[in-house]
């Protein structure tokens, strides 16, 4: 959904149904209800209000941001989703960090081997730096991963869906124990699919394909994105 300027001092209100929701419309059989939604601002560029202040930094992002336009396609829409906590005066939300084992990561990219390393077990995190208790209200008890169904799969998990463009598959994952600051984990077996020479060609440079990962935590919207760079086994 999206809020477009029609040129006058009107908002006009632009929604669509992903893919994913038209096509159990298509089913006819009742059971498709709107229950729940989510707002974001992918758009907002919150240094306008570092630069302008407050009061006129926020005039300026509500006339002067453009809109993006409604998307059908669910993997693409709400990166950034709009979060209402307990606590009003939270001016800090927590980040997610990766860590994987053995060898695998380094920075914000994991790598894996066709031939040797084939998966890894990746584990997000959510953390504040420097506090001792993450806000009420942003901890996760579910989290939906992102993976290109084309080159990878989560070991052991079902697919939700998969988007039938972008090959997108989406899984729901269950979070782990808390962490020390009250903050949530998750912990899932990233592996690669059987590639053949072709899809190397096609999707990368022969030797190596790179691609992303998402995993978004489905109560705070909170979001972490990582590299997966897949190497061709010689």
């Amino acid at each position: 959904m999206g809020f477009l300027d029609n040129s006058t001092n009107n908002l006009v209100i632009d929604a669509v149904l992903t893919d994913a929701g038209r096509r159990k419309l298509a089913d006819n059989n009742g059971s498709f209800k709107l229950a729940f939604f989510s707002l974001a601002d992918d758009e907002v560029d919150y240094t306008i209000i570092k630069k302008f202040g407050r009061t006129v930094g926020k005039e300026k992002i509500s006339k002067n941001t453009p809109i993006f336009e409604a998307q059908t396609q669910g993997a693409l829409a709400l990166k950034h989703r709009l979060l209402t906590l307990p606590d009003p005066t939270v001016i800090r939300l927590p980040t997610m960090s990766i860590s994987a084992t053995g060898d695998t990561l380094s920075g914000n990219t994991l790598t894996l081997n066709t031939g040797t390393t084939t998966k890894s077990e990746v584990s997000i995190s959510q953390k504040i730096d420097k506090v001792t208790t993450i806000p009420d209200g942003t901890g996760d008890v579910m989290f939906t991963v992102f993976v290109p169904d084309r080159f990878l799969r989560i070991a052991g998990s079902d697919i939700l869906q998969v988007e039938p463009t972008s090959r997108i598959a989406s899984y729901n994952i269950v979070s782990d124990a808390k962490t020390s600051q009250n903050g949530s984990t998750v912990s899932f077996t990233l592996e690669t699919r059987a590639l053949d020479d072709t899809t190397f060609n096609v999707y990368g440079n022969g030797k190596t394909i790179s691609t992303v990962v998402a995993v978004v935590g489905d109560q705070s919207g909170l979001r972490k994105e990582f590299v997966v760079s897949i190497n061709k086994s010689t």
